[in-house]
C-alpha cells in the first residue's frame, strides 16, 4: 500500500513503525503525514500491542478472506481497538480478493461497532482495490479530531529537528535545551512533550525514574528491543526467565549500547511485561511463564472468594497482575515463583492467594484464605482497578458468591449490593433459592462497614466511566409543590385542585451521565440535533443538592417535554434513535432513571416505545 510492492509471505514481527505521506481529499491537494503502525498477529504480541493503541487514530483490520468465517478473531480485534482506542475509526479490510471474495455481516457488526467505517477488498498481489482503499483512508484520515489543528512555529520546528535527527534518543536535558532554543520556557516544554508522545513521534515516560532522561526519537528502536525478548526461544524455554547475561546476543550491541540494557529493562517494566528477580541477574517475563498451571496444595475450607466478570477480556490482564504483584508471589520449593501464564498463588505473612483467570468464562477469580483476608483483597482489587481503569469502553463486574446455603451458585453484583445498603435495604433475594439474605452479612467479610460507605462513591464513579449505570449519592431532595388535577370524571367536572408536598429523591448523577451519554450517540447520528440537546444538557448539569427548588423545576420540566418527544413515534429523535441498538439502549437507560420519579411529580412516564 505504502510502496507499491508486492512482497510474498512476508509476516510482521512485533511492530514495524513507517512514515507515510498521501494526498488530502481537498481541492488543494494538501499532503497528509501519517505515522504507519503495523502491528503483527501473533498472539504472543497481543499483550504487549494494546500500550500502542491509542485514541484518536485510525485503524485498519486486515484478515485473509480465505479466513473470512473466523469471525471471532475479527470480533477480539474489533473489541480490543475498542477498548484501548475507544471511539476511533475502523476499516475493515479483506485481503487476498483473488482467492476468495466473501462477506461480513456488516448490519451487525456497525451495530455493536458503529465506528465501523467500511468493508473494502483488496488483492496485494496484483493491486486490486489498493487506491480505493488509499482513498479511504485519505478521507477517514483528514476528519480525524487532531489533523488539522494548527501548531505554532516553535512546535513544529521543535518536532522538524527531533524527526531529522537521526538518533535513537537523546537526553531529556538536551530536549528541554532545544525547546529553549526555540524560544519555548518550561511549561510550553512540558505540554510539548506530552503532545508528541501523544502522536507516537517521541516515547518519553516522565513518571518512570529509569526512563525520565530518556527521549526516545525513533519507537520502532525500543518497540523492537521489546518484541525481541518476546520472541526469545531460551526465555519461553526457562519458563519466561530473562538472564541478563543473554541480554548482549538478543539485542545487537551496535544498535543497543550495553549502558542502555537497564533503561530498556526499564521499558519492559513501565509496560507491566516484566520484573526483576531477587538475584539481581534475571527478569521474569510473565508473557512468557507457562501455560500449565503447576501442582501445589490449597486448603477450599473458609475461603473468601471474589471475581471479576468482563464482557470482554482483553489479553494480558492476569500477566500484568503478576508484574505489578511479584514481590508477594509465593515461591515453589525449587525457590522460583508460584505463578503460570494464567494465574498465581499469592502470600502475605499467614494469608495466602490464589488468582486465576477463566478466559473462556471471561473470569477472574480470588480465593483467599488466612487470618488477614480483607487486607489482602483489598491489596488485590486495587491493582485490579489499576489495570481496568486503562481498559475503556469494556464492562467490568465485581461479583461475590452468595451464602444463603453451602454451595449455592449465584453471585451477586458487589457494586448493586454497596447500592442497596446505601439505599438502606436489609434483605435481598438470592435468584436461586428465593431465600432472603442479609445484606451486612454479604457484605462483613469484603470491609468494615464504615469502610464500604467510604468507599461507595468511589467505585462508582470509576464504574461510570467504564458506563455502567449504577445508582449513588449525593441525591436531591426536592420539595416540589404541584397542583395535580384529580383524573376521575367527577373531579374533572369540579375541576378540583389538590395543593400536595412530595419529598422526591432524583438520582442526580445517573441522569447526568446518561443523558451526557445519549447526546454524544444522538449527535453522532445528526449533528443538527446538538444544540438542542446541549440547552438541556446545561440545565441538568447545573442542577447540585443545594439547587434551588426553581431551578430544578425548569430542568426537570424540560427533560419532561424532551421524554415527550422521544416517546412520539414521528419525531426527530424518536427515528434517529431507534436506527441504532446503540441509540435505543442510550435511551432506555434514560428512560428507566426518569421513570424512577416521573409518576411521583404527575409527569407522564416512558412506557412501550423503548420499555
Amino acid at each position: 500500500m505504502i510502496y507499491d510492492e508486492f512482497i510474498e509471505d512476508k509476516s510482521t514481527e512485533g511492530i514495524d513503525i513507517l512514515k507515510w505521506a498521501i494526498t488530502a481529499p481537498t481541492a488543494d491537494e494538501e499532503e497528509i503525514k501519517l505515522n504507519v503502525w503495523d502491528f503483527g498477529g501473533q498472539e504472543i504480541y497481543h499483550a504487549t500491542h494494546q500500550f500502542f493503541l491509542t485514541k484518536r487514530s485510525l485503524y485498519l483490520l486486515v484478515w485473509n478472506a480465505r479466513k473470512s468465517q473466523d469471525y471471532e478473531h475479527i470480533y477480539y480485534w474489533l473489541h480490543t481497538i475498542e477498548a484501548f482506542g475507544e471511539d476511533s475509526p475502523i476499516v475493515l479490510v479483506l485481503s487476498k480478493l483473488n482467492e476468495r471474495d466473501d462477506d461480513l455481516n456488516m448490519k451487525e457488526l456497525r451495530e455493536k461497532f458503529p465506528q465501523i467505517v467500511g468493508l473494502y477488498k483488496v488483492d496485494s498481489e496484483d493491486g486490486k482495490g489498493i487506491p480505493t482503499l488509499k482513498d479511504i483512508i485519505s478521507e477517514t484520515a483528514w476528519h480525524l479530531p487532531h489533523m488539522r489543528t494548527p501548531w505554532i512555529e516553535s512546535w513544529y520546528k521543535v518536532r522538524e529537528r527531533l524527526e531529522h535527527d537521526g538518533r535513537n534518543w537523546i537526553e531529556y536535558e538536551e530536549f528541554k535545551q532545544i525547546c529553549q532554543s526555540e524560544g519555548l520556557d518550561n511549561k510550553q516544554t512540558d505540554i510539548l512533550d506530552k503532545s508528541l508522545h501523544y502522536l507516537g513521534v517521541i516515547i518519553h515516560f516522565q513518571d518512570r525514574l529509569e526512563l525520565r532522561d530518556m527521549v526516545i526519537l525513533n519507537p520502532e528502536w525500543a518497540t523492537k528491543a521489546v518484541y525481541k525478548i518476546l520472541d526469545t526461544q531460551s526465555i519461553l524455554d526457562r519458563g519466561g526467565i530473562l538472564l541478563h547475561s543473554e541480554l548482549d546476543q538478543i539485542w545487537d550491541s551496535n544498535i543497543y549500547p550495553l549502558d542502555i540494557f537497564p533503561k530498556l529493562l526499564g521499558l519492559m517494566k513501565k509496560f507491566e511485561l516484566a520484573f526483576e528477580l531477587p538475584d539481581k541477574k534475571s527478569h521474569l517475563v510473565a508473557e512468557l511463564l507457562p501455560k500449565t498451571e503447576p501442582e501445589f496444595e490449597w486448603d477450599e475450607t473458609n475461603n473468601l472468594r471474589f471475581y471479576y466478570r468482563y464482557d470482554f477480556l482483553p489479553a494480558g490482564v492476569i500477566t500484568r497482575f503478576i508484574v505489578l504483584m511479584h514481590e508477594d508471589l509465593e515461591d515453589k520449593p525449587d525457590g522460583t515463583h508460584l505463578c503460570w501464564r494464567e494465574g498465581a498463588v499469592l502470600q502475605r505473612e499467614d494469608t495466602r492467594a490464589l488468582v486465576k483467570v477463566m478466559p473462556l468464562k471471561k473470569l477472574i477469580e480470588i480465593k483467599i484464605n488466612g487470618s488477614r483476608k480483607r487486607e489482602l483483597l483489598a491489596i488485590l482489587r486495587n491493582q485490579f482497578d489499576h489495570i481496568n481503569s486503562k481498559i475503556k469502553k469494556v464492562a467490568v463486574a465485581q461479583e461475590i458468591p452468595c451464602n444463603c446455603s453451602e454451595g449455592c451458585p449465584h453471585r451477586f453484583d458487589y457494586i448493586q449490593l454497596l447500592n442497596a445498603e446505601n439505599k438502606g435495604k436489609i434483605t435481598v433475594d438470592c435468584p436461586e433459592s428465593w431465600e432472603e439474605v442479609q445484606v451486612s452479612l454479604l457484605l462483613d467479610g469484603y470491609k468494615k462497614k464504615e469502610d464500604r460507605m467510604k468507599e461507595t462513591e468511589d467505585i462508582f464513579k470509576v464504574f461510570k466511566e467504564k458506563g455502567m449505570h449504577v445508582e449513588i449519592s449525593p441525591q436531591i431532595d426536592v420539595n416540589v409543590n404541584s397542583k395535580v388535577i384529580q383524573k376521575t370524571e367527577v373531579e374533572a367536572k369540579a375541576k378540583a385542585e389538590t395543593n400536595i408536598e412530595i419529598n422526591l429523591k432524583i438520582d442526580l448523577p445517573a441522569i447526568q451521565t446518561e443523558f451526557r451519554e445519549f447526546k454524544r450517540e444522538v449527535t453522532k447520528l445528526d449533528d443538527k440535533l446538538d444544540e438542542e440537546l446541549e440547552d438541556l444538557e446545561d440545565d441538568l448539569l447545573e442542577i447540585t443538592p443545594a439547587s434551588e427548588e426553581g431551578k430544578v423545576n425548569k430542568a426537570i420540566n424540560k427533560l419532561s417535554l424532551f421524554m415527550q418527544k422521544l416517546k412520539d413515534k414521528n419525531s426527530r429523535f424518536s427515528r434517529i434513535v431507534k436506527g441504532t441498538k446503540k441509540g435505543i439502549e442510550l435511551a432506555q437507560k434514560l428512560a428507566v432513571t426518569y421513570n424512577k420519579f416521573a409518576q411521583a411529580l404527575g409527569l407522564d412516564p416512558v412506557q412501550d416505545l423503548f420499555l
